[in-house]
């Protein structure tokens, strides 16, 4: 059973304005350790502002899709977008943010990007039980 749908756009232009600044403080509150040796592999600038910013759109769109903004304590590394044995991107969450769910749940991801934008789509699944 679906039990919620987020979507979030992210501007990629942002990201790149960031990154040129050297806003060191943005990727530590946005990437978690885990995340971080995938960003710092990456080269050219655009590259990176567009991988920044579709994590920050999945991101976003995984609170949107619990309904809920981010409680005390959670912040922006409690989610990692890590990819999978084939490189498609997944949900990783941490405990805290596990028990804002009330049972256990799939959390489906899709992120694109164009020239300008990246976006992201969650989808949060509950198994049901007979």
């Amino acid at each position: 059973m679906i039990i919620g749908v987020g979507i979030d756009l992210a501007d990629i232009g942002r990201f790149d304005k960031m990154l040129r600044k050297k806003d060191d403080l943005l990727i530590e509150r946005l990437l978690s350790d885990n995340e971080m040796p995938a960003f710092r592999a990456l080269t050219g600038d655009r590259r990176r502002a567009e991988w920044l910013a579709g994590r920050f759109a999945a991101k976003e769109a995984l609170m949107k899709a619990l309904g809920l903004a981010l409680p005390e304590g959670i912040g922006m590394r409690d989610i990692e977008v890590m990819p999978d044995r084939l490189g498609r991107p997944v949900l990783a969450l941490s405990a805290a943010v596990r028990r804002q769910l009330d049972s256990p749940c799939t959390c489906h991801l899709s992120i694109t990007h164009t020239a300008a934008t990246a976006g992201a789509i969650v989808v949060i699944e509950r198994e049901v039980r007979a």
